[in-house]
């Protein structure tokens, strides 16, 4: 029912006009079928040409509603399914970096691929089960008219089937939910399978144990929920089915024992039920696909993702004003580590950024300067406190806007294929200038369109090529993280003695997260956080408050 709500939702008239034309189809078929029983019954007498054209009438009938009915059902299902991943995109965009973490890339990517493609299916379903479900009503309306008595009889049949299909299901929808739960650990080992190669290539016993502790049970596990799915519901469907040879059986053999039945009745009820063998079997195989898109629409729902309605709103590209100061002011930020029985607490930050000076930040690992990089950008949510920007506090109405502040390059930053808007015009020549400054002109070319001839470079020509798009996005505020750690001495010195002070030139202010103590004298200010708190703070130098903006290479 969920899928058939998410239908209507997209459009309430197609879904109406789809169902009228699966009834039609429906009568038009027991129409065909009372043609057909006439003309068997009388021994071919009544094959006059006023039934022939009747016969053709119906059958043209049927045809024109199935197929208006099933056009009009799959494209809807098709612009449903497409709107869906757009949806689901926007939803995951829009919701709480924090959030999205905890949930775990293996979830995120087992959605997007194989719930959307179990959504995907379960519609598909829709549209000839409703037809299906037509056939079925106009038949046995027929069948109600041609003899009351037999019908009774066939309805306790039906029952019977039905009951005996539907206990079964419940089970099987119980083990389509846990295959769903089982997947998710699946996509987990998967990706541990994808990313730890080299780990599990140079030593044996671990790849033996992941192969066999890991990777191989939950496979087997998921395999064996979808064999038991798949022989229940063979089972279930034949046991149903063959209840309709029985009630034939019933029909031919026993009921003229017990009653009269005229040869018409017999005809035409067992013609009726072999034809409806064909659309109640077909809706009984799709049952299950109906079953997995609902566990999965639900699956989608228990992730708490931002409300469809609110998605990310689409920002124009164009930065906010540079700010004379953005202040951290008393913020905290607690979040449970993998791990670790109690959470880990950051905070409270009390911090200002301004333009045209470099900011160090300092500490040893699991100290929280991540954490704080990405409170500071806008991606976490202060708990408590507050950052304002020019003395205004920025609302949670705001913070979209506030993190067009930032141009970033954090460790585990992505590296996409193109540009994507940042070498129109002029910008694609200055970004070829700037492949030419970070030493990356024999290694990489950008076409017009900001396309990139590669990407498949080592981690340190990766990030020079990410600082690249920083440059080119010309924000207010640059934050690195750990940016010079794959660098080569030379490309340090330049990254530290060059390019960090022409930033600063430029009035950008800049936050540098870094563990090169060699270096540390670049800084105009530097902090230094140790479990969660700012624990010191040294200024080299008076901030340059008024640079002269000037481009940043």
């Amino acid at each position: 029912m969920n899928l058939l709500i998410l239908l209507l939702r997209r459009s309430r008239g197609a879904v109406a006009l789809a169902v009228f034309f699966g009834l039609l189809t429906g009568a038009a078929s027991a129409g065909l079928i009372a043609h057909i029983n006439a003309v068997l019954t009388s021994g071919g007498t009544l094959a006059d040409r006023a039934t022939v054209l009747g016969f053709a009438a119906l059958g043209a009938l049927m045809l024109g509603s199935r197929i208006g009915s099933q056009l009009l059902l799959t494209r809807l299902q098709t612009r449903t399914t497409f709107a869906l991943r757009d949806q689901l995109s926007q939803r995951i965009l829009a919701t709480p970096l924090r959030q999205l973490e905890e949930l775990g890339n293996h979830r995120l990517l087992a959605t997007l691929i194989d719930d959307v493609q179990a959504v995907t299916q379960g519609l598909l379903c829709i549209p000839p089960l409703l037809i299906h479900g037509g056939i079925i009503v106009g038949c046995m309306t027929y069948l109600a008219i041609m003899s009351p008595m037999v019908f009774a009889a066939l309805l306790v049949f039906a029952m019977l089937g039905v009951a005996s299909y539907l206990l079964p299901m419940r089970h099987i929808m119980g083990l389509l939910r846990h295959s769903r739960q089982t997947n998710d650990r699946f996509f987990r080992d998967l990706r541990s399978l994808t990313q730890g190669l080299k780990e599990l290539k140079l030593h044996g016993g671990r790849r033996t144990a992941f192969l066999k502790q890991e990777l191989f049970p939950t496979a087997e596990a998921l395999k064996q929920l979808q064999v038991k799915v798949s022989t229940l519901h063979t089972f279930t469907t034949s046991w149903s089915m063959s209840l309709f040879f029985f009630f034939i059986g019933l029909l031919l053999f026993a009921l003229p024992g017990l009653t009269p039945v005229s040869t018409s009745t017999l005809v035409g009820y067992t013609l009726a039920v072999l034809y409806l063998q064909q659309p109640l079997e077909s809706s009984m195989t799709m049952l299950p696909m109906l079953g997995a898109g609902t566990v999965a629409l639900r699956h989608i729902d228990t992730l708490e993702l931002a409300a469809a309605g609110s998605p990310l709103p689409l920002s124009s590209g164009e930065p906010p004003a540079p700010p004379s100061r953005i202040d951290l002011a008393g913020v905290t930020h607690a979040y449970r580590r993998e791990g670790e029985d109690t959470p880990f607490t950051l905070g409270p930050i009390d911090l200002t950024l301004r333009p045209g000076e470099i900011l160090f930040v300092v500490g040893g690992n699991g100290s929280g300067k991540t954490t704080l990089a990405k409170l500071i950008t806008g991606l976490y949510t202060p708990e408590s406190g507050e950052i304002r920007v020019d003395g205004r506090s920025v609302t949670e109405g705001d913070r979209e806007r506030y993190r067009q502040l930032f141009a970033t390059v954090f460790s585990d930053f992505h590296l996409f294929d193109s540009l994507l808007g940042l070498a129109e015009g002029d910008k694609a020549d200055k970004a070829r200038a700037y492949l030419t400054r970070l030493q990356l002109d024999r290694k990489v070319r950008i076409n017009d369109t900001g396309a990139l001839s590669t990407t498949d470079l080592s981690a340190g020509q990766r990030k020079r090529l990410a600082l690249l798009t920083a440059y080119l996005e010309d924000r207010p505020v640059y934050l690195f993280d750990e940016w010079a750690a794959d660098q080569d001495p030379l490309f340090k010195e330049v990254f530290y003695r060059e390019l960090l002070p022409d930033l600063k030139a430029a009035g950008k202010a800049v936050v540098v997260i870094s563990h090169d103590n060699r270096y540390f004298d670049v800084a105009d200010r530097r902090v230094r956080l140790e479990s969660g708190a700012i624990v010191a703070e040294e200024s080299a130098a008076a901030p340059t408050l008024s640079a002269r903006p000037r481009s940043a290479l």
